[in-house]
């Protein structure tokens, strides 16, 4: 009988002297390699041989032409439905195979006889519209003093082309306004040519404008530490709210008056976030 491996391992632990008994029960604990396995002793191998399918079974399925019909083709492509068709030329990328018209099937190509009948009707509506540009270009180039409107619209757009491209591009988003060219003049103004410098000018004498009529009130700035604020409230008295970009919670802060237009901004820790400064002076 064998002696379990922890009885063994006690055997041959530092400091013992097996005995010739122990070494005997340890080496008859092994089977060796001379000695053959019977078939009962192997755990399973009864159930296993039970489980093996008989060699008759096995041949019938081979030759069964409807065994496993519902995820394989048959020869003769039988059990396939018109969507699995359509999958293998998919797969097989023969789905765009021209086909024409037959008995049964509908092709996806023109015949010559029906191109020819298609080219036909291209042609006739084709005459149709040179005859009407034929008539249109008449018109444009009549002496015709009716047609004077008309005549000075189309001189306009040829005179004025590049312009009228450029206000194209300008709506469509391809372009900008810095090459359209001013319709007035705008002389007390200075040198302006392009609609652009015109807009400049514009913005800039309303910012001047604005600017003069209010004492400012108000300073706002962004900080991530201590910081030393520059502003133009010319005064002591303010009030300054502070809070955190991210969370929008107010943080404390500690102010130190430089000057009227200066001031130290102190945090107890260095904020992890942007922190939005608003000075109002009172």
């Amino acid at each position: 009988m064998a002696v379990p491996l922890t009885t063994i391992f006690s055997w041959f632990e530092k400091g013992d002297s097996p005995t010739e008994y122990q070494f005997k029960q340890t080496f008859s604990s092994f089977r060796h390699t001379d000695e053959r396995i019977r078939m009962d002793e192997v755990t399973g191998l009864q159930e296993a041989v039970q489980n093996i399918l008989p060699v008759t079974i096995f041949n019938n399925h081979l030759e069964d032409e409807n065994a496993h019909t519902s995820v394989l083709a048959k020869l003769n492509a039988s059990n396939l439905t018109a969507a699995d068709i359509n999958g293998w030329k998919e797969k097989l990328q023969i789905n765009l195979t021209a086909t024409i018209d037959g008995d049964e099937n509908t092709g996806n190509v023109y015949t010559k006889v029906q191109t020819e009948q298609i080219l036909n009707i291209l042609r006739e509506k084709n005459d149709d519209l040179l005859e009407r540009i034929q008539e249109i270009t008449g018109k444009l180039s009549s002496d015709d003093v009716n047609l004077d409107t008309l005549y000075e619209i189309v001189h306009y757009i040829k005179e004025n082309r590049r312009q009228i491209e450029l206000l194209n591009d300008l709506f469509s988003g391809g372009s900008s306004d810095d090459k359209i060219s001013l319709v007035g003049s705008y002389s007390n103004w200075g040198t302006i040519t392009y609609q652009s410098q015109f807009n400049s000018l514009v913005y800039d004498k309303i910012r001047q404008i604005e600017n003069s009529g209010s004492e400012k009130i108000r300073h706002e700035e962004k900080v991530q530490n201590d910081s030393r604020i520059k502003h133009d409230l010319n005064t002591l008295s303010f009030a300054i709210d502070a809070y955190d970009t991210v969370t929008l919670f107010s943080i404390p802060i500690k102010v130190r008056r430089i000057d009227p237009n200066t001031i130290d901004v102190l945090f107890d820790s260095v904020p992890p976030n942007m922190i939005q400064l608003t000075i109002k002076k009172l």
